[in-house]
């Protein structure tokens, strides 16, 4: 099997570059998705934590040398990971030390592979779902159980979330533990709707279309709809795949074929990437959808949402804590979550991760014990069984997560209920999908992004845009097979 072809969409003049980058300390920039909608997009840089121990040292000498390991993260809330940092180090049954750094989420996927193609890579990273397999297949991310104890492992992802613990598989074999974890939520203005007069909230995307024509004919706001779909936002494409979830299938299917073209390639006109396409270049049309949705990221999206500039917003579902926060949002309180429209009511859920790299598997024990207890504190209940790492995110940022009883913490219940529909959200947890991914996805995905921009604006047909899409899936997937 080929490695890497589909690599081809990094070309070697930007690989050269990022990894000159990598080997620099990057200066902290706007948060992620978390952030992008807090975002929405995902709440949710690269944290460098130097990793060497001892390994001639008698065993005495030995526990009493720090080991080192290299982490790696994207820019958001750098400062609060320091602090996790620190605190683990103190808990920690071993000397260990960690060293920080962070790489903006927009150029995170690149980053960090040319990081790994340059063999700099750190011991563990930020991990996402849409680029498990493209890492995990290049042997650049390693299954936990390669590293660390089988059973303790099984043990830790046992309560996950159907979603959250099918994007960490690849293969059949587990990468990682959350960081955290959320379901594609759809959000909409009630203040709107009251003086607009529309009584009950969209059940469908005709709905939403329906309902921005009254909003806007009645003046209550210039553009009911907005998104942050820059062809640079790597978020974008869960929004839209959650889109196409709430219609019934994804882009893909079991087998990984696409779901819009026929066997012999031709377009599926009533496909639900075709009737996704239709509604967007209708609201585009219209003059319902922002146009400036298609040159913002996530960020910037979400504050219009704050602002009030706009009627609808789709984020990762906790993103609504700071959409709600009257410190932050002219709208707090007017933002309500409900089920997404249309047939389905099935939403993406998509997970971060903490992950471990080839470089840790080439490592000692004491360097893969203490990435083990690492990923305890980080991803799992640590030392004194509170998931410390993980439930303070939840409570500060109303970050989702992967452990399915940690809905039963009082305290995580209350906060998120100051924000949200307690119920819905973990309801929408348990039923929303993982999307179907592959190695080349990564590659697909940056492509398409394109593609699908052409065909809202009216550059080229939905026709064109299906095959086209499904003809460079199809090329990725035969270079990668061969």
């Amino acid at each position: 099997m080929k490695i890497y072809h589909y690599l081809g969409a990094i070309t070697l003049s930007i690989m050269l570059i990022l990894t000159v980058a990598c080997n620099q300390a990057i200066p902290t920039t706007a948060p992620v998705e978390v952030e992008a909608q807090a975002a929405a997009t995902e709440a949710p840089a690269e944290v460098e934590v130097e990793a060497q121990a001892a390994t001639e040292a008698p065993a005495e000498e030995v526990a009493s040398v720090p080991v080192e390991l290299e982490f790696t993260i994207w820019t958001f809330d750098v400062e609060q990971v320091q602090q996790y940092i620190d605190d683990w180090e103190k808990t920690a049954p071993l000397p260990v030390s960690g060293t920080l750094h962070d790489v903006d989420w927009g150029q995170y996927h690149d980053t960090m592979t040319a990081q790994f193609v340059a063999g700099t890579a750190p011991d563990i990273m930020y991990a996402s779902d849409h680029w498990l397999q493209e890492w995990a297949s290049a042997g650049w991310l390693v299954p936990l159980k390669t590293v660390f104890p089988e059973d303790e492992v099984n043990k830790l992802t046992a309560d996950m979330f159907p979603f959250t613990l099918e994007g960490m598989t690849f293969n059949g074999e587990i990468y990682g533990l959350p960081y955290y974890s959320d379901p594609i939520a759809f959000v909409y203005n009630t203040r709107m709707y009251e003086e607009a007069g529309i009584a009950e909230p969209p059940q469908s995307w005709e709905d939403v279309l329906e309902h921005s024509r009254i909003l806007k004919e009645a003046g209550v706001v210039t553009y009911p709809i907005g998104f942050g779909w820059s062809q640079d936002e790597p978020f974008s494409i869960e929004v839209v795949t959650a889109m196409l979830m709430s219609r019934g299938d994804e882009f893909f299917d079991n087998e990984l074929n696409p779901t819009f073209v026929t066997g012999e390639g031709e377009p599926i006109l009533d496909s639900t990437l075709a009737q996704h396409i239709t509604w967007v270049k209708t609201a585009l049309d219209e003059g319902l959808i922002d146009p400036e949705s298609l040159t913002r990221d996530g960020v910037v999206d979400g504050q219009s949402v704050m602002a009030g500039t706009q009627a609808y917003g789709m984020s990762r579902a906790s993103g609504l804590a700071a959409w709600q926060d009257p410190a932050t949002s002219a709208e707090a309180g007017n933002l309500k979550m409900i089920t997404i429209p249309d047939s389905t009511g099935v939403t993406l859920g998509f997970v971060r991760f903490y992950a471990a790299t080839s470089k840790l598997a080439e490592r000692d024990q004491a360097a893969k014990e203490a990435a083990w207890d690492f990923f305890k504190y980080f991803g799992g209940p640590g030392p004194q069984g509170d998931y410390p790492v993980v439930r303070q995110w939840a409570l500060k940022w109303g970050l989702g997560f992967g452990p399915e009883p940690l809905y039963g913490d009082s305290e995580i219940r209350e906060a998120f209920g100051a924000w949200g529909d307690v119920e819905l959200l973990e309801e929408t947890a348990k039923t929303a999908r993982a999307r179907k991914l592959s190695p080349w996805y990564s590659a697909w995905d940056v492509f398409s992004r394109a593609e699908l921009q052409r065909a809202y604006l009216g550059q080229i047909s939905v026709e064109e845009a299906l095959v086209n899409i499904a003809n460079q899936w199809s090329s990725l997937r035969k270079d990668y097979e061969e």
